[in-house]
């Protein structure tokens, strides 16, 4: 590859608007507020500077995940990133990108990349997390065996050239001060919020050692209070010119009476407790406990203190979650920055890969419910959704349903022969029609009306003649040719006879199949 060549900066002075290249002007080398002894560089953290204990200062930090509330809200935070699945893209074209892509993807599953993204995020508490490559070659490729993650307290960062970035040392039993130089592409480091140039980062525990140290010491004085005040305390006394010997005997038998503070007195003497003009319980300390968790959880996640209820209440909750995607998205990509410069990198770089990415897309989960309302008034405005976009917002176990069957064609109205057939069938369907009132009518037909018998056949759906019309005329005509029966009981038999039929389109259908067989047949002479 063609290295680039600055342009001639022999009258640099007289050149205008030409940069100096490659050279930094406020590094920290520079700094004269600055503590720099042989090139070691000491982290800018206030705290860790006051109480930690030289280089093992990070302990401060890792102490606070003893505290529930702390390890509760990270476990939360780290968790709801790496819940969220991830895909590895390209970051080049070429033929072989998406094989190149299917050899990275089966890589970081190799080294369960879940796993090191969760020890990774270690980093959010301390500030930063160093983790070793152990390189092996196998199936003719360089692969990760394994990615382990190292103490903080073993690492320095130590720069000698203003113009060169610091480079990370390993302290060693012969090398405490500067330690040294770990190999090239062997360590990566994730680094949050670097403050100041500062490589070694700031945590989160900057922010949450002062809530747990006040939480802790309101729950030492809570279970001091609960002791002294929820049992008595033992009061002894002991006759005058009484002897070391009956006064230990006396004080032996108050301490088994009581684990805590005991009262010794010469008989005869007074002792009195003065009482503290509070009433009621007293709750100071659990406010100061619950005070100092909102504290902790605020830091932690974002989370506004607990309200109280309401519309307040869920207002608040979806700020919080609102918020728990944006810092689940963030904390990602800056991880997800990390190891595309470090290990995925030098991955595709050893085996002529095509560069490639890891990342996540995290978003809070779609209000379904909210979404179908919108699609129903979309579609009562004419619009109609695709399968395809049904599959994609709703899953993929979403089909069109069958349509449903035609409806029958009213029979015609405003001639001679439909004016009869709705004349007849209205006198067959009322309770008081008379049996004869069925032949009457159709007596005073003529073969003439043949064109209207047409219109009545052709109003039964296609589809339903075809498939059911051979299996229910058998029936139908033996029926009709046994002894007289009126419609109602022949409608029981053929649902008897057609058990799997639906019951309201099978008396549609057969009512007109009826009426029309018995119109033929007297039309033609028959009984």
């Amino acid at each position: 590859m063609a290295t680039k060549k600055a342009p001639n900066t022999q009258n640099s002075q007289a050149a205008v608007g030409r940069p100096e290249l490659d050279t930094e002007v406020a590094n920290r080398l520079h700094d004269p507020f600055e503590t720099n002894y042989m090139g070691v560089l000491r982290t800018n953290d206030p705290l860790l500077l006051e109480r930690g204990n030289g280089a093992r200062a990070f302990e401060l930090y890792r102490d606070l995940k003893r505290d529930g509330k702390v390890f509760s809200g990270l476990q939360k935070r780290k968790l709801a990133m790496i819940g969220k699945p991830w895909q590895v893209e390209p970051i080049g074209q070429g033929d072989a990108a998406d094989k190149d892509v299917e050899i990275v993807t089966a890589m970081l599953k190799s080294i369960n990349f879940d796993t090191l993204c969760d020890r990774l995020m270690d980093a959010l508490l301390v500030g930063f997390v160093p983790a070793e490559i152990v390189w092996t070659y196998l199936d003719s490729r360089y692969t990760p065996a394994r990615v382990i993650k190292r103490a903080q307290h073993r690492f320095v960062y130590v720069q000698t050239d203003a113009n060169a970035p610091p480079a990370l040392h390993l302290l060693t039993k012969s090398n405490m001060l500067t330690g040294e130089v770990v190999p090239d592409k062997k360590f990566m480091v994730h680094v949050v919020n670097p403050e100041d140039d500062n490589p070694y980062g700031t945590g989160l525990g900057l922010q949450l050692y002062w809530p747990v140290f006040f939480k802790r010491k309101g729950i030492l004085s809570w279970n001091k209070l609960n002791d002294r005040f929820g049992s008595p305390t033992p009061w002894g006394k002991y006759p005058k010119g009484a002897g070391p010997k009956e006064k230990g005997t006396l004080f032996d038998a108050l301490k088994a009476m009581s684990n805590d503070g005991v009262i010794m007195t010469p008989e005869g003497m007074g002792l009195e407790l003065l009482e503290s003009k509070l009433t009621g319980s007293i709750t100071t300390q659990q406010s100061l406990c619950e005070y100092m968790d909102d504290w902790i959880m605020e830091v932690i996640l974002g989370q506004s203190p607990r309200g109280k209820g309401g519309g307040a209440l869920a207002a608040a909750s979806n700020e919080r979650e609102d918020v728990r995607v944006e810092l689940s998205q963030a904390d990602s990509d800056l991880l997800s920055e990390t190891i595309n410069s470090t290990l995925l990198k030098w991955f595709c770089e050893f085996n002529g890969l095509t560069p490639c990415r890891v990342y996540r897309v995290i978003k809070k989960d779609e209000d379904l419910k909210a979404a179908s309302e919108t699609a129903k008034n979309v579609a009562s405005m004419g619009f109609k959704m695709s399968l395809e976009g049904v599959r994609a917002k709703y899953g993929e176990h979403w089909q069109e349903a069958p349509a449903p069957p035609p409806a029958p064609t009213p029979l015609p109205a405003g001639t001679d022969f439909g004016n009869r057939i709705e004349r007849v069938v209205a006198r067959r369907n009322s309770d008081t029609a008379a049996p004869a009132s069925f032949a009457e009518s159709l007596a005073a037909m003529s073969f003439a009306d043949q064109s209207a018998f047409d219109l009545v056949m052709k109003a039964l759906p296609d589809d339903w003649l075809q498939e059911q019309m051979q299996s229910m005329l058998v029936p139908v005509r033996e029926l009709l040719v046994k002894a007289n029966q009126n419609p109602q009981e022949l409608l029981g038999q053929l649902a008897e006879k057609f058990p799997q039929a639906d019951e309201a389109s099978l008396q549609n259908h057969l009512s007109r199949l009826i009426f029309a067989a018995q119109v033929w047949g007297r039309l033609n002479g028959q009984d």
